[in-house]
């Protein structure tokens, strides 16, 4: 964070001297949006966009088996620089974040990719993505962290996708924008929950072998465009925000993850195989999304085999604006689940750090409900968030525990 700090700085400055000095270009120059930064559109030739985005966390933690914990922190505070450079097919994305996350594996660079959109027609396009960015596993863990609709993740989606990794990807949507799909080459693991029997985890971690792990995903979205547009999933926010129709629109997906990582507990391999189910749904101010995971683990030369499996499902509403008032209110309620390890307890395990369960096996069951205040969307907006978890760890009751969660957020981008 040291060096980053730096950096930003003096991003800011050169950024605001080219402001200053530099000449309009012809094409469109400069341009500035609260809420959606600064943009340089300097025609097919260059195009730049750069935002900020800063989110603080209150979390009060009340549990029956451990000490309370009441903290605040800075969950993230990134900037990011996207466009195009030399042609509109050859595009750019570059993201910071002066906190570090914390795992085994991640910093301050959370992505860094260029794509060459080498495939472009009229209802559709094919990039080949090289660098790090998201891995495509999973809905809600690809879709933006400035989109949520509670404040956290859910639990099965932070801990069997996610992830970040350094990898090359194909990304197209075709059919009218009917169909969005992936096809990635990566270092490491798809499940930002890993534990650390497996080596290969953290999205800056380089590959240890000779074997790759990959993804496979796309959605179908039956009644047209879920997705504004985008070629990938990635730009999505949750909630229903159109204002010109309420037709009744959504999307099914499904993603395949194939992990291949050395491992620290006795095996020489473990061969990972992950699914996940997906659908998101949006009418008249009512938004649905839901998840399921399932995964194994599979110690090369040993005869156990590790099963954990998760799903959330959760809706939404918008109320709709009061008089002059710029707030609008939202309302969430949520239930999620993981299963650390529903087969023989081989020994790789993969949900080591799952809150409330620590590094043992069971359940950790999830029932939140949240409420909003978008004072300008998802761009600035205050949430409130109630959780109440209920862990079952295997062999007995000994470890169970009913554990209550507060949290507050506050998100601004400009």
């Amino acid at each position: 964070m040291t060096k980053t700090i730096p950096c930003l700085l003096a991003l800011a400055a050169t950024s605001s001297l080219a402001l200053a000095q530099a000449p309009a270009p012809a094409p469109g120059g400069w341009s500035m949006k609260p809420g959606s930064g600064l943009t340089y559109d300097g025609g097919d030739a260059f195009g730049l966009k750069w935002q900020n985005r800063l989110q603080v966390h209150w979390t009060y933690t009340n549990n029956e088996n451990t000490a309370d914990v009441s903290t605040f922190n800075i969950r993230r505070l990134r900037t990011t620089l996207s466009g195009h450079v030399f042609n509109r097919r050859l595009t750019y994305f570059i993201n910071y974040d002066a906190v570090d996350s914390g795992p085994a594996g991640d910093g301050n660079i959370k992505d860094g990719w260029a794509q060459w959109n080498f495939c472009n027609c009229e209802d559709g396009e094919i990039g080949l993505r090289v660098g790090q960015g998201k891995t495509q596993f999973g809905l809600e863990g690809t879709a933006s962290s400035g989109g949520l609709w509670f404040v956290e993740r859910s639990s099965a989606s932070r801990a069997f996708s996610d992830a970040r990794s350094r990898g090359a990807w194909l990304n197209g949507v075709m059919l009218d924008h009917k169909v969005r799909w992936s096809a990635g080459a990566m270092n490491t693991d798809a499940a930002g929950g890993v534990g650390s029997g497996i080596t290969d985890r953290g999205e800056e971690t380089a590959n240890s072998d000779d074997q790759l792990s990959y993804v496979l995903a796309a959605n179908f979205d039956p009644l047209g465009d879920f997705f504004g547009g985008k070629q990938t999933r990635e730009s999505y926010r949750q909630g229903d925000w159109r204002t010109d129709d309420n037709d009744l629109k959504g999307t099914v997906g499904v993603g395949l993850a194939l992990g291949n990582s050395p491992t620290t507990v006795g095996a020489t391999t473990v061969e990972s195989t992950s699914l996940n189910f997906n659908t998101a749904w949006a009418v008249s101010n009512l938004s649905l999304l839901g998840e399921y995971f399932t995964r194994t683990d599979d110690p090369q030369g040993a005869n156990n085999k590790e099963k954990p499996d998760g799903w959330a499902v959760s809706l939404g509403y918008l109320l709709p604006k009061s008089g002059d008032s710029t707030v609008q209110w939202g309302l969430g309620v949520r239930v999620n689940e993981i299963e650390t390890d529903n087969g023989n307890n081989g020994g790789v395990d993969f949900l080591t750090g799952a809150q409330g369960i620590g590094s043992g096996l069971g359940t950790v069951r999830e029932y939140s409900v949240v409420l909003n205040a978008f004072y300008h969307g998802h761009n600035c907006k205050t949430q409130i968030e109630y959780t109440r978890q209920e862990v079952d760890l295997n062999g007995g009751s000994a470890g169970d525990s009913s554990n209550n969660l507060v949290r507050v957020g506050f998100q601004v981008e400009l």
